[in-house]
């Protein structure tokens, strides 16, 4: 069982994939990034932190891009590091978890390297995966093991069911 999920912002995707981790009832591997709301320096920023060890303050993670009216920083670096760290030394049959994979993943050859090698192992896994076209996003998003599902807010209460009696969740 390899899924993957992509939609728009805003579709369901992290919160569809928390549900079915949380049915599973088992721990999972991998990493998450979250985007908080502005904040009053007028800036939103993305956090990332590894689910198997998760901050007690969201605060407390590795900010990987602040994104303002003027400006977008982007950090890479951190894909390259700490996310594919989160991604190594994996048993194999463990469920992971990619929430989610990205553009600015783009400049991570390290990283790409790490989700493509959980994408062919023997892995279950939940990935979120943005639509923007890239080489790599393409490349995840056809990956021959993996099942793509398209997420909108009108499916995603009926694609949770469906995911469910599916892979027998």
């Amino acid at each position: 069982m390899k899924i993957l999920l992509c939609g728009d912002i805003n579709s369901g995707k992290s919160t569809l994939i928390e549900k079915l981790v949380a049915d599973m009832g088992e721990k999972a591997r991998g990493y998450i990034t979250v985007r908080m709301p502005e904040g009053s320096d007028g800036k939103s920023y993305v956090y990332l932190y590894n689910i198997a060890n998760p901050p007690e303050n969201i605060e407390d993670a590795q900010v990987i891009m602040s994104i303002s009216d003027a400006i977008v920083e982007r950090h890479p670096e951190y894909m390259d590091s700490l996310a594919a760290e989160y991604l190594r030394d994996i048993p194999e049959g463990s469920l992971v978890v990619m929430d989610e994979i990205g553009t600015l993943e783009s400049a991570a050859p390290v990283f790409q390297r790490e989700v493509m090698r959980i994408l062919s192992g023997n892995y279950r896994v939940f990935a979120s995966v943005k639509a923007q076209n890239t080489e790599f996003l393409r490349a995840v998003r056809r990956h021959p093991d993996c099942e793509l599902y398209i997420i909108t807010p009108e499916n995603r209460n009926d694609l949770y069911v469906q995911l469910r009696a599916e892979y027998n969740i």
